[in-house]
């Protein structure tokens, strides 16, 4: 008997030696938890206590949200009560960020998005060297981007939209060289727009919208090499629209709602893979460039609320793919192009308030996927043929304002004021 449990003690304390966690680590369900990274999750479910959506009060860390340990130290964890994904949580996080955000020293991605967090981001931030994703989006965060962000050198992937953050992006954002992924829109930040973001050569998306930003748009993003989408619209950005853009490779290139003047620039015609071109309400002047006509891909086209004049260039025909077409609220004047009436896949056509005249070319009335067709508040004339609603008897059509003829086509319900010229 007295053998036996000496044998019973030896095993025990051999159990516990070799079980036992390194100084600084704790045991939890027989596994080594790196202590601080225990106490910064621990906080996030002292933080959320105040709102009845929060995870239970007794929940044991380590398993909040969705976590990836290695070594007994936390390097992936993220939350959110609205994704499709492995983070996907019936809680939602609350309250402030905690400082103690600081001690998860070895963290490579942190996402929060779409919980209810606000306050400042902690300057401890900064501690994280090895943090390659860090997405915030979608909560009540306010106050400036501390600089200490500039610390996270290994940063590709920076996500922040949907906040109230506001100020200047700090100088320091210009140490982040490696990133990847910019998505800052829907805040209220301020000041100029780094012409560092030129360097940073990695960047395929770049979304700076619905802020505050002012001054021009730096030519520098033209260096952008592998820049694949870039939406600036609804700031208050001046100056022109840089050439240098053109040099990019960009599938979506968003500038509306500035206060850009000058002409569109002839290099964007270079964009050759562009399928999204948004440049409407702003100040600009000028004709519709003749390069334009290389987009073959381009799908949308919107330059209306600007102040473009001219005719519409030969080369449209070489839109082969456009489905939307706006270019509304503008000083266009001239005939119609035939060419309008090889784009197949046309949609949308929107020319209203312009000084276009001539007639409609027969070709443009026939294309069989049209669902809206404006072109009121022009000087266009002569008639459009019954056919026009066998084609299309579902369609949306405003004509009025124009100089066309009786007969008019019985699916066209309202035809307004027209100076018949005969």
């Amino acid at each position: 008997m007295k053998y036996l449990l000496r044998l019973i003690c030896i095993f025990l304390f051999f159990h516990s030696v070799l079980f036992a966690c390194e100084p600084g680590f704790l045991q939890i369900e027989e596994k080594c938890y790196f202590q601080k990274d225990i106490q910064f999750l621990q906080a996030l479910i002292n933080n959320s206590q105040y709102d009845k959506s929060g995870p239970p009060k007794n929940l044991n860390p380590t398993k909040l949200g969705f976590q990836i340990w290695e070594k007994g130290r936390l390097i992936e964890f993220c939350s959110s009560p609205l994704t499709n994904t492995e983070c996907r949580m019936e809680y939602v996080l609350s309250g402030q960020l905690p400082k103690e955000i600081g001690n998860v020293t070895q963290l490579q991605k942190l996402s929060l998005e779409s919980n209810k967090y606000n306050g400042v981001i902690p300057k401890e931030i900064g501690l994280l060297k090895k943090l390659t994703k860090l997405t915030l989006s979608s909560n009540k965060l306010g106050g400036n981007i501390p600089s200490e962000i500039g610390e996270l050198e290994l940063l590709e992937h920076l996500a922040v939209n949907s906040n109230s953050f506001a100020g200047a992006l700090p100088t320091e954002i210009k140490k982040l060289k490696n990133l990847k992924w910019v998505y800052l829109a829907s805040n209220f930040l301020s000041g100029n727009i780094p012409s560092s973001f030129g360097d940073k050569k990695g960047i395929t998306y770049l979304n700076l919208s619905n802020n505050q930003f002012a001054g021009i748009i730096p030519p520098e993003l033209g260096n952008l090499s592998n820049l694949q989408y870039l939406n600036l619209s609804q700031n208050k950005l001046t100056g022109v629209v840089p050439p240098e853009l053109g040099n990019l490779n960009l599938y979506r290139l968003n500038l509306e709602f500035n206060q850009l003047t000058g002409e569109i620039p002839s290099e964007l015609g270079n964009l050759i893979n562009l399928v999204e071109l948004d440049l409407e309400s702003n100040k600009l002047t000028g004709t519709i460039p003749i390069s334009l006509g290389k987009m073959s891909k381009l799908i949308e086209l919107d330059l209306h609320n600007n102040q473009i004049s001219g005719i519409f260039p030969s080369t449209v025909g070489g839109w082969v793919s456009l489905e939307k077409l706006n270019v509304t609220n503008n000083q266009m004047d001239g005939e119609l192009p035939n060419e309008l009436g090889e784009l197949n896949n046309l949609k949308t056509f929107n020319i209203s308030f312009n000084k276009f005249e001539g007639s409609i070319p027969e070709n443009l009335l026939q294309i069989n996927e049209l669902e809206v067709f404006y072109v009121h508040s022009n000087q266009l004339s002569g008639q459009i043929s019954d056919d026009f609603c066998e084609i299309h008897n579902s369609i949306r059509i405003l004509i009025y304002g124009n100089l066309f003829c009786p007969p008019y086509p019985e699916c066209i319900k309202y035809i307004g004021k027209q100076s018949c010229k005969d």
